[in-house]
């Protein structure tokens, strides 16, 4: 899948783009940036950015890196560490391939604020199928 065939793709992940509105900024195979413009329903309680919503926007940019080539991934295994609150007025998500192998391949995902600090990192193993 080229990096316009995995845009329209994932114009169909309702949760991603109807509810939670991430964007799409960069997409290559084994790569992806995307960014969340905070709003009011992404906050909690304590009026930063809900981590369900940090994690979806991580998960959301390694689904998109991982698909961009010609094997389907879906995720096997997540772990996200929670640095600091999700404030301003963006939230960044860039994801990196660390290893891919013929079945497995793990992703490094940074999320970052407009400012440039660290929210989270989170690390995923995806399981990859021929399409």
């Amino acid at each position: 899948m080229n990096p316009d065939e995995a845009r329209e793709f994932f114009k169909t992940d309702r949760y991603a783009n109807d509810t939670t509105e991430i964007e799409i900024l960069e997409i290559s195979e084994g790569y992806a940036k995307t960014r969340l413009a905070i709003k009011d329903k992404h906050l909690n309680g304590n009026n930063v950015v809900m981590g369900g919503c940090i994690y979806t926007l991580a998960d959301y940019t390694f689904g998109i890196a991982s698909n961009c080539g010609p094997m389907s991934c879906v995720t096997l295994s997540s772990n996200i560490v929670y640095n600091a609150p999700g404030k301003g007025k963006y939230l960044y998500a860039e994801t990196k391939v660390i290893k891919t192998g013929k079945t497995i391949s793990n992703y490094r995902v940074d999320v970052t604020d407009d400012n440039g600090k660290v929210i989270a990192n989170a690390d995923f193993l995806g399981y990859r199928a021929e399409r």
